[in-house]
């Protein structure tokens, strides 16, 4: 992506003295424009109720905060009087009553009781309370610590543990349609640890948005951005995110189909927003990878997703939208299966480079091990002697392919237990006999003993063999080896 401190022009942020948030700025922007439900997940101390109660006051709005782990239910609608009639109810309202608020904060959401969750599901999604509108209320934010791993010490995973901060529920993080993980100390830059310290840069700084005219003509700047993009986008967009979507359930993080909806507009808001604050050079790329990566409820988990799949996901959606206008490449995307899509290219003479891709994506997809030595050796003897593949896809079959046609003399011994049972199975089945004499009954000898003990103390030889010789039918004819 494209470095933000030096491409943004306007800084919300920064004017409201919260320092270190500058790449934060499209997404609270966005939010703001599209008056989207926002949660805040980060360490305590990081300015995440600062922000909130600065950019209520730049906008002018009435605010009310709430401490979610503290909240009763006549907190939000005040005390509930029966009418005469006694068929219905009415609220006498009290200072910190939702009715007449304009900008609502729930802080510490991830504290709440569940059954206090549920009824703030209808306010953030649907400014609704006890079934009534709430008229006047346009902004909805949240704000977490992480909550604490169910296995501390796993990857992803804060040095701090909130032991009393627990996962939201699924459907409750999934009306948020931004969800942000918010930068601590470790994370700033010099500069900005020295602008959080200095007295020479807090509150007596100018800031050019620190009143409701500057910042709500930026959000209306932004709106009206939206809804010219809106139109422009939408083909492109609507394959980009059916794309994003496969992605993401082959990466393990599943998504709704509200998700979908959600990231469509993320996607045009946050560039919108971009291109208020950075002017046209601006580039929808960047912006459609900003908006996935602060819009997955994944985020408020205990172990978020990495930045490094979540570009992963984006990259290779986004250079496979730009070549659906190609029949052909429409018709390998179509193809769920990776494997075969590149037996598929193949055989509609895709070129070298374009086959190699799908090589790459094939290999790198797969999660289990077995698997990648199998196709890494299927694949290899089908193209070695027809296609000049590109490096990236040369070298890596090569090194899984190695294995099982490059076999080595090892020694050792077998204790019992589950390596002596399985090593008997497979001395079991090589000295029974077998209808099929050829090169693949070779290749699938040397591809068992390759995996042993190693592979097949994870997964199961004979499954594995199975998928092998699959993979061999289908990409190596008995004369081609």
């Amino acid at each position: 992506m494209t470095d933000q401190n030096q491409a943004v022009r306007l800084s919300l942020s920064r004017a409201l003295h919260i320092h270190g948030w500058v790449h934060l700025d499209p997404v609270l922007l966005a939010a703001l424009a599209t008056e989207s439900p926002l949660l805040l997940v980060g360490a305590h101390g990081t300015a995440k109720s600062l922000l909130i109660e600065r950019l209520a006051g730049a906008l002018g709005l009435s605010m009310r905060h709430y401490n979610a782990s503290l909240l009763n239910y006549d907190d939000l609608v005040g005390i509930p009087i029966p009418e005469e009639d006694n068929d219905s109810l009415r609220f006498i309202t009290t200072p910190g009553s939702i009715w007449d608020a304009e900008f609502v904060f729930f802080d510490e959401i991830s504290r709440c009781r569940p059954d206090l969750q549920n009824k703030m599901f209808p306010i953030i999604h649907e400014r609704r309370i006890a079934g009534i509108q709430l008229d006047r209320l346009k902004h909805r934010w949240a704000a977490m610590n992480p909550p604490a791993p169910e296995e501390p010490g796993t990857n992803n995973q804060p040095a701090i543990y909130y032991l009393g901060s627990e996962p939201l529920d699924p459907a409750l993080a999934d009306r948020f349609p931004f969800v942000v993980a918010v930068p601590d100390w470790k994370q700033l830059s010099k500069d900005d640890r020295r602008r959080v310290v200095s007295w020479k840069n807090g509150e007596t700084e100018p800031a050019e948005l620190a009143n409701p005219l500057a910042l709500a003509e930026l959000v209306a700047e932004c709106a009206v951005r939206i809804s010219a993009l809106e139109e422009s986008l939408d083909d492109w967009l609507s394959d980009y995110l059916v794309l994003v979507m496969d992605l993401l359930e082959k990466a393990q993080l599943p998504q709704s189909p509200r998700r979908a909806r959600m990231l469509a507009r993320s996607v045009v808001a946050v560039h919108a927003a971009r291109l208020v604050l950075e002017g046209d050079e601006a580039q929808l790329d960047d912006s459609a990878e900003i908006a996935l990566t602060y819009g997955l409820p994944q985020n408020a988990s205990d172990v978020p997703p990495s930045a490094a799949t979540i570009a992963a996901v984006h990259r290779q959606a986004w250079e496979i939208a730009g070549l659906l206008e190609d029949d052909a490449w429409r018709q390998i995307l179509e193809e769920r299966d990776l494997p075969r899509r590149v037996l598929m290219a193949d055989r509609l003479n895709f070129s070298d480079p374009d086959l190699s891709r799908l090589i790459t994506q094939a290999l790198s997809a797969e999660t289990s091990e077995a698997r990648r030595v199998s196709l890494g050796t299927a694949l290899f003897l089908a193209f070695r002697d027809r296609r000049e593949l590109t490096p990236a896809a040369w070298e890596p079959l090569a090194q899984l392919a190695a294995r099982v046609l490059e076999p080595r003399a090892v020694s050792g011994l077998v204790r019992p237990g589950s390596d002596a049972t399985t090593w008997q199975e497979i001395k079991d089945w090589m000295s029974a006999p077998d209808d099929d004499s050829s090169e693949h009954w070779l290749l699938a000898r040397n591809y068992v003993l390759s995996g042993f003990p190693e592979l097949w103390r994870r997964e199961n030889w004979k499954d594995a063999l199975e998928r092998f010789r699959g993979d061999l039918r289908v990409f190596v004819s008995q004369e081609g080896i």
